[in-house]
């Protein structure tokens, strides 16, 4: 009998090792709409409102631009960062605004999603999969491939929760991206800027950066797969408060920079 156990568990090693030699990797070829959806997210904006004693910020605006060398855009998929309004949000910035990573099936068969293996990472080191095994909300939630039809669109990540009906207690058990950072880990302090005033950076000097791995096949097994990846970069530093005004919109003051638009990442952090 052991015998039996023992072979058995040898065979099912051996082809879960088959399994995993088979699968290799297609380099990723962007399609000619690439750099086009690329340079809708890196426009140029400018500070709108300047407080007159020019005194030191203490709010700080970052503009994220995306580098050339992303793939947005493949024969098969379209990736686009989407920024949208979530009103009352159970968690949320002050402005009700997150964005999504949506991934479009360009082709007439169905598109497979491995968010085990689709990874966000920071420069700072910070790495997050957005599907883990090992994490039980995931693993009650989630599941790990994520299918779309032909010429279908679909988030890599939603917005939803769940109320415990035992203690009333709300768990966000998926939640889209934001693109928040830290000040002190890249050594920005009061009197970096002034009110009003925008520092410049380029993707090697940039202070902050992020990458999106989406890992994408035509095949459900996975037996042949390809990585997109698309690397965003803080390009600039603006020194005021809120970049975009969706919730106040009747209060015109507080509408700061001026060229922020439905493609424009953005990201409000205060020095309290």
């Amino acid at each position: 009998m052991m015998k039996k156990i023992a072979l058995f568990c040898m065979l099912c090693l051996l082809a879960a090792t088959a399994q995993s030699v088979t699968r290799s990797e297609t380099a990723v070829k962007p399609d000619k709409n690439n750099q086009k959806i690329i340079s809708q997210y890196n426009l140029c904006h400018k500070s709108m409102y300047m407080y007159p004693d020019q005194s030191l910020s203490k709010d700080f605006t970052a503009i994220f631009w995306v580098d050339e060398n992303s793939v947005m855009s493949t024969p098969d998929i379209e990736v686009t960062i989407v920024k949208k309004r979530i009103d009352n949000a159970i968690y949320n910035d002050k402005e009700d605004r997150v964005y999504f990573i949506q991934i479009k099936n360009k082709t007439d068969q169905p598109i497979y999603i491995d968010r085990g293996s689709c990874y966000r990472t920071d420069s700072d080191g910070a790495r997050h999969c957005y599907y883990d095994a090992h994490n039980p909300t995931d693993s009650l939630h989630k599941q790990r491939v994520l299918t779309i039809p032909p010429r279908a669109t679909r988030n890599l990540t939603d917005y939803r929760w769940i109320r415990n009906p035992q203690n009333n207690i709300v768990e966000i058990v998926e939640y889209p991206e934001e693109f928040a950072w830290n000040l002190e880990a890249v050594g920005i302090t009061v009197g970096y800027v002034h009110n009003g005033e925008s520092r410049l950076f380029t993707e090697k000097t940039s202070p902050f950066r992020r990458t999106f791995q989406i890992c994408y096949s035509k095949e459900s097994d996975f037996a042949t797969y390809s990585m997109a990846q698309i690397n965003c970069y803080i390009r600039e530093i603006i020194g005021c408060y809120y970049p975009e005004n969706y919730q106040y919109d009747k209060m015109k003051s507080r509408l700061q920079v001026e060229g922020v638009d439905e493609y424009s990442i953005t990201s409000w952090v205060p020095l309290y």
